[in-house]
């Protein structure tokens, strides 16, 4: 039946019509996904040979690598290797290198833009840097010496690839590796064209091609001029030369963000005061190094998504004195019994070569999130929990150590970061720590300073506390409620 005027119904013609013509576009459809399962069948088929070629042609590349090397003292490869060793194996390996990455589906390398000579430019740097086979950038650039960890060596083949490569190497056992790698970078970029070129990824990490992260000093330096190397998928541009100016040479930092700029720019991404501190990204802030998201919040949320009573915490944290606990005392002392939430919370504070965690620092941590004290208490606890005796007796002052301890608590800040304000700080005085009145001073009310502890130790929730004994809050240390609630309202005005 078909529906004719309105209130009106007529039979259906029982007599069927010719059939619809074929629809183009459904045709079509059906072979793009005949297609695409082609295709998927097709590369889980290829993938596996592609990669055993490419491991394949990866073991190739040592003999010609071991022999360049072979027979040749540490003092010979102090300088440039030169004849038939560079002529053959050189070219042996740039082969090799550019069939496996043919082979990993790398069909063509387009370079746009004129590579400039080891005279013009001793030193390339690339970004950004974002994957692991943005090394392909040393086939158009001839293989250029690199920088890598010493550790790198004892890795089968790639140790033997970085010694053909007389790589200028890093270890982060040996203090003094820095300024020998610092000399020797300084030694070949200004060999006047004797060394080839170095190539320097300044980012020192991958990101991911959002934003370029701050660019570390090392590539810079040497104070010589640099050539900027694009890297883009499916190409990579060579920049013209930096021409650094004398202020650029004498700063290496100076030096290092200005090209970042200019690199930036040209990929049409931000430039950023970002960078990585091992796993923890980090940004700076006057002369510290600071989370880019405290990870005190983060420590909040796992905790109050565990319903946390803060002020199960008892007075055990002494001031100025460590008393080191385990993971199951940790557990105890907060009241956790979930052993995902231990772990997330526990693995926040640094722990010593036997897995215990300073209580002072849990103590503070949770300070920090009890939305009861006020910055100038909050300071105030920091100070005492971490501050040191003075020799003479006069007084306590905090040292380097605490200052970074709290810092790296309240801010995020890696360590090693904190030491070069810390030794400011104490400039203007005869002693090696700080009083309560200076740290004060500079986490309340210095212009930079002060407005980054307002904002890190104001988080987008606080816990609350009622406290069972007054007068132990007027020492700073919390302490048990009587019932273990919490309450995890917002603030006005956060």
């Amino acid at each position: 039946m078909s529906q004719g005027s309105p209130g009106d119904w007529v039979p259906l013609d029982p007599t069927p019509g010719p059939p619809p013509p074929p629809n183009p576009f459904v045709h079509e459809l059906h072979l793009s996904r005949l297609q695409r399962v082609k295709f998927c069948l097709l590369g889980a088929l290829l993938a596996p040979i592609r990669v055993l070629l490419a491991f394949l042609v990866l073991f190739l590349l040592w003999p010609f690598a071991w022999l360049q090397v072979a027979g040749l003292s540490e003092e010979q490869l102090q300088e440039p290797i030169t004849g038939w060793r560079k002529t053959v194996c050189h070219s042996g390996v740039l082969g090799l290198s550019r069939l496996l990455f043919f082979l990993l589906g790398f069909l063509r390398i387009r370079v746009r833009g004129h590579r400039a000579s080891c005279l013009e430019a001793p030193v390339l740097v690339a970004a950004p840097h974002s994957t692991f086979f943005d090394p392909i950038v040393l086939l158009p650039c001839d293989l250029p010496k690199v920088v890598s960890r010493a550790e790198n060596l004892s890795v089968p083949v790639i140790g033997a690839l970085l010694r053909f490569n007389q790589a200028i190497l890093v270890s982060r056992h040996d203090p003094a590796s820095r300024r020998k790698v610092v000399e020797e970078v300084r030694r070949r970029a200004t060999s006047r064209g004797k060394w080839p070129q170095v190539l320097f990824f300044p980012e020192g990490t991958c990101s991911n091609k959002k934003a370029l992260l701050k660019f570390k000093p090392g590539a810079f330096i040497a104070g010589v001029p640099v050539q900027p190397v694009l890297i883009r998928y499916p190409n990579s541009l060579f920049l013209p030369v930096y021409q650094p100016s004398p202020e650029e040479s004498s700063n290496p930092s100076l030096y290092a963000n200005n090209v970042q700029r200019v690199m930036a720019q040209a990929l049409g991404i931000p430039a950023t005061e970002c960078e990585f501190v091992g796993n923890l990204p980090v940004t700076v802030v006057g002369q510290l190094k600071v989370a880019l998201e405290p990870q005190l919040w983060e420590l909040g949320k796992v905790l109050r998504k565990a319903g946390l009573s803060p002020g199960c915490v008892d007075a055990g944290a002494e001031p100025g004195r460590s008393r080191m606990i385990s993971k199951e005392e940790f557990a105890k002392q907060l009241q956790l019994s979930d052993p995902h939430t231990v772990a997330g919370a526990f693995d926040y504070f640094q722990q010593d070569s036997s897995g215990s965690v300073d209580f002072r620092d849990v103590a503070l941590a949770l300070a920090a999130l009890d939305g009861g004290r006020n910055l100038e208490e909050l300071t105030r606890l920091a100070f005492e929990l971490f501050a040191e005796e003075e020799p003479e007796g006069t007084g306590r002052l905090l040292y380097k150590d605490g200052f970074g301890t709290i810092l790296h608590l309240l801010l995020g800040s890696p360590r090693p970061s904190t030491a070069t304000l810390h030794a400011k700080l104490c400039q203007s005085t005869s002693t090696q720590g700080l009083s309560l009145c200076q740290f004060q001073n500079f986490s309340l009310h210095d212009p930079l300073y002060g407005r980054l502890f307002s904002t890190y130790l104001r988080p987008p929730y606080t816990l609350r506390v009622n406290l069972q004994a007054p007068e132990a809050a007027s020492h700073g240390i919390p302490t048990p409620t009587s019932n273990g609630t919490v309450d995890t309202s917002k603030p006005k005005n956060d």
